[in-house]
């Protein structure tokens, strides 16, 4: 038999990330289909008779290949992948329709015995006797069991099916994923460039860091922001509150906060107390401090400044009063009724980067943590608001060039709870 336990981890995929990444294949065929003509006609224009000709021709004929040869494996990876897809979204149904079937047999035993989250390893106790205690414990309830035992039978068999076949799909479609990755690796050539000098290269010649940025708006040279739009979003807290109230108000200011950031502050008071509240108020100003001189910035909103300031401040709480805290409290503090999408979003994803770099480097000084988080910033770890509304990576867009976020909110996920929570 097979129960929802088995089939949990179905439950919890997110079929848009491995479309995000079968997108990221799709968006490298795109550019290679794109160089192609442009290296076609640069053979077509060449004139060249004497030395040096053959070579051209060879290298020329190499360069096909290596992007012939690179074109045919992301295909092939993004075909495996939407294939993955398709089989994710059909594992996802079928467990949804165990899941509803389940729910049927545990109203309809609901009177005998509360089957709790696992109706069907309740009838499958229920329906059959194992030993002295649990014969003991059925004591008066086989009428009952025998009045519903053909109808309790017959779901849970269907709802057994349906997550037996779901997790049969999944995993055969998963089998074939691999191969075909693996297949698609195999066509991929191996070639080495040295990075440091590219860098360099790049750094030194102005037009090309200008194609770069031009770069950053072309939908087919930018990974899609929509799996972190999606992904980084937290429910609306609808309740607010003014924190702290009196007598604290006289040593810390209070200010309206939502109710879930409120019910957090508390909790840092009830282990840290006053002394706390100000080590928390301090942080906040050091991080707006820090970010306008690392980062200048007109309105400190959406941009480097707004993205460096978000990571310092989570690698700076992080350090004060632990990981756990800080990820519950920052996000509550992100849970604001009719928040932009990319915004929350943005902050969010910034949030957690601050976070990794503060736990990565436990013993690092205020300096060298702001000096982590900026380079994160430079580095395009962070990310920012394109002019378009959109999210951005923060190494492929001037800080001059960053914009506002789009109109739109999405649903969020749940508000993260203690480990200790239920």
């Amino acid at each position: 038999m097979t129960y929802r336990s088995d089939v949990a981890y179905i439950e919890k995929m997110q079929p848009h990330l491995v479309d995000a990444a079968a997108e990221d294949f799709r968006r490298v065929v795109r550019l290679i289909d794109s160089a192609l003509p442009v290296l076609e006609e640069a053979r077509g224009r060449v004139e060249w008779a004497g030395e040096g000709r053959e070579l051209l021709d060879r290298r020329l004929k190499e360069a096909d290949m290596l992007l012939e040869a690179l074109r045919n494996g992301y295909d092939k990876a993004a075909a495996a992948l939407d294939d993955y897809v398709t089989a994710q979204h059909q594992a996802k149904r079928l467990v949804g329709e165990g899941v509803r079937t389940e729910a049927t047999l545990g109203d309809l035993i609901r009177h005998i015995e509360d089957p709790g989250s696992e109706p069907m390893k309740k009838w499958d106790d229920l329906r059959g006797t194992q030993g002295f205690f649990d014969w003991l414990g059925e004591l008066g309830k086989g009428d009952d069991i025998d009045k519903v035992r053909a109808q309790a039978d017959r779901l849970f068999n269907q709802a057994s099916d349906a997550y037996e076949r779901a997790k049969r799909t999944e995993s055969e479609a998963r089998d074939v994923a691999v191969r075909m990755l693996q297949s698609a690796r195999a066509i991929l050539p191996d070639f080495l460039a040295d990075s440091s000098a590219a860098q360099a290269i790049i750094g030194g010649v102005p037009a090309l860091q200008e194609e770069i940025y031009q770069a950053a708006n072309d939908p087919n040279a930018r990974r899609p922001g929509d799996t972190i739009l999606r992904q980084y979003q937290v429910a609306d807290d609808p309740n607010s509150e003014v924190f702290p109230g009196a007598p604290l108000n006289w040593f810390v200011d209070g200010r309206e906060v939502r109710a879930s950031e409120a019910a957090l502050l508390r909790e840092l008071q009830d282990r840290y107390g006053l002394l706390g509240l100000k080590k928390f108020q301090e942080i906040h100003d050091e991080a707006f401090e820090v970010a306008d001189q690392r980062f200048g910035s007109d309105d400190r909103n959406d941009d480097h400044n707004d993205a460096f300031r978000h990571a310092y401040w989570n690698a700076r709480l992080t350090q004060e009063f632990g990981e756990d805290w800080t990820r519950r409290f920052t996000t509550a503090h992100e849970s604001i009724p009719g928040n932009q999408a990319a915004r929350e979003a943005m902050d969010l994803y910034n949030n957690e980067v601050g976070r990794s770099i503060a736990l990565a480097n436990p013993d690092a000084s205020p300096k060298e943590l702001a000096d982590k988080v900026q380079e994160a910033v430079q580095q395009g770890r962070t990310v920012v608001i394109g002019g378009d509304g959109q999210l951005r990576f923060s190494d492929q867009i001037r800080p001059e060039d960053t914009g506002e976020p789009a109109d739109v909110t999405l649903p969020g996920h749940p508000q993260p709870k203690k480990p200790t929570d239920s």
